[in-house]
């Protein structure tokens, strides 16, 4: 992540001074993103469940951030207009998760990289063990509710649905944990 904060928000333009002494455009961007950058990895960690797709969806997210920079309307909405930026960057990842198959070319598989923190993470707690299989869509709003601990009407906006919506998918992420915690007593009784 550190490689992201040093460097990475560069202007092909060059910088753009701002009207408030000489500040350039990058400076107040840089100020705004690194307070956020290890809180947003996290969530696009938890919503990913992968540290090296949580990395690039977090710098592909700053690049974006950067580029729309111009749409952030109050500095201190920072926080909730970039992670909306970062969550879409993430489904755009969850959808094309389906979409790609990777085919063997050797006929032998690669070994698995280990040391994915997200994933030992994951695999080691029981509640967000119990989130695997779950829908994406459903996943953002536990994650968003639970982990980021944002209201609901917060999650709407971050995500852009409807109230009725994040409820329904929140229940839904509910009662699929409930379902998925009852199999694994039933196994670990068994």
């Amino acid at each position: 992540m550190k490689a992201i904060s040093e460097g990475a928000v560069e202007s092909s333009r060059g910088p753009a001074r701002s009207a408030r002494g000489g500040e350039t455009a990058e400076a107040r961007f840089r100020a705004l993103a690194i307070g956020e950058l290890d809180r947003a990895y996290r969530l696009a960690g938890l919503l990913l469940g992968d540290a090296n797709e949580a990395e690039d969806a977090t710098q592909e997210a700053l690049l974006r951030a950067w580029s729309a920079l111009s749409s952030l309307r109050d500095p201190a909405g920072f926080q909730g207009w970039f992670d909306r930026i970062l969550v879409n960057v993430c489904r755009d990842r969850m959808r094309r998760r389906g979409r790609i198959r990777f085919i063997d070319l050797e006929g032998s598989p690669e070994p698995r990289a280990t040391g994915d923190p997200f994933g030992a993470f994951i695999e080691r707690d029981a509640i967000l063990g119990a989130m695997k299989g779950m829908r994406d869509e459903c996943r953002q709003v536990v994650v968003l509710h639970y982990w980021a601990d944002l209201p609901l009407n917060e999650i709407g906006a971050r995500l852009g649905l409807a109230l009725g919506t994040v409820k329904s998918r929140l229940h839904e992420g509910r009662e699929h944990m409930r379902a998925s915690a009852a199999r694994s007593a039933d196994g670990k009784r068994g």
